[in-house]
């Protein structure tokens, strides 16, 4: 996913790696702290595989907000949860 942009997965397939919602890359997601559950984060060897569940939460609010992928079977991105998105587009 490159930098700046955005994709929605409405219908994932039906792997456990494909997520629900808007796939972002990881640096347009900023200061998202980690779950406080470390079974959140687990994976096999790059990162978490976001396969248990949402990983990153709102810094504000502590409310689950999206899932980390970044393991080295998985594509390195973040999926918003569709609840927790609001489009807004204005003329640059």
């Amino acid at each position: 996913m490159p930098r700046g942009t955005y994709a929605p997965n409405p219908r994932p397939s039906e792997s456990a790696h494909d997520l629900p919602g808007f796939l972002v890359h990881p640096d347009d997601a900023l200061d998202l702290p980690q779950h406080p559950d470390p079974l959140r984060s687990t994976g096999c060897c790059q990162g978490p595989s976001g396969t248990d569940g949402p990983n990153l939460l709102c810094p504000g609010c502590a409310h689950e907000v999206a899932t980390r992928q970044a393991d080295c079977y998985t594509q390195d991105q973040i999926a918003f949860t569709p609840a927790a998105v609001c489009l807004s587009f204005t003329d640059a």
